[in-house]
């Protein structure tokens, strides 16, 4: 059987480091590197598949080898990175089936998050979703890139309304992957004015109390994305419907 295609390393390995910022604050430095080093991949100031240096990362940071190597830590338990024993530390890649799975288990995720906020707080859900979507709407013409941190919002916001730690959890362990994929695939105005469109249809279904479609649609909004991201990675976006590659 043919080997599934990657997403893979690209740049010049160190690239990246005249763009990141010294550390100042000692409180909770690991976390901060984890953050900085996550936002970057995600935004593709690094490469999927980049190697990354504990050494050059402190020495650019301004602190020491500990909390950056907790910061791979943190960043492997997300498989946002690949520690691999003699070799060093590396951005992640994906393959089909990769994205296959994540998608899926996106899918599940977000429809229970969606229930269990209705049932917590569904006015604080409506609020929070149409201020999102309010402040989304002045910067589509600014281009998918000025988009992508409210869609990312957007959907954050749901899981923080269900207020369930563990489900949170889970998320945030493919939430990193689904949004540096998501970066690299939606590159027109019609593919973030298609998932605003679809966002507003859910604050209105939501604020209807029709949740039972809320629940189709936010699969069928998340099955989109992965569709997307399987064809590229077989070759065929030409053979997908149109309003599935828009609705990426």
């Amino acid at each position: 059987m043919p080997k599934s295609k990657k997403i893979e390393k690209s740049g010049s390995g160190r690239s990246f480091l005249s763009q990141m910022q010294t550390i100042k604050e000692p409180e909770s430095v690991s976390v901060r590197v984890a953050n900085q080093l996550r936002d970057m991949i995600v935004t593709g100031q690094i490469a999927l598949g980049e190697q990354l240096s504990e050494n050059a990362l402190a020495q650019v940071l301004g602190v020491s080898r500990t909390p950056v190597r907790e910061a791979f830590m943190k960043l492997e338990a997300e498989k946002m990175v690949e520690v691999r024993p003699k070799r060093g530390t590396f951005v992640f890649t994906c393959n089909e089936s990769d994205a296959r799975e994540i998608g899926e288990l996106r899918s599940i995720l977000e429809k229970g998050a969606i229930a269990l906020a209705c049932q917590r707080d569904r006015s604080q859900l409506v609020e929070r979703l149409s201020d999102v979507v309010a402040r989304s709407a002045t910067i589509l013409r600014m281009g998918p890139q000025a988009f992508q941190p409210l869609d990312i919002e957007f959907h954050n916001t749901i899981f923080e309304i269900a207020h369930n730690k563990s489900l949170t959890e889970a998320y945030e362990r493919i939430a990193g992957r689904v949004s540096a994929l998501r970066y690299r695939l939606t590159n027109t105005v019609e593919q973030v004015e298609n998932a605003h469109a679809t966002h507003i249809e859910l604050v209105n279904l939501l604020r209807d109390g029709r949740d039972d479609e809320v629940e189709k649609l936010i699969q069928i909004h998340v099955h989109e994305t992965a569709d997307v991201i399987e064809a590229m990675f077989r070759g065929d976006m030409d053979h997908l419907p149109i309003e599935v590659i828009i609705g990426a």
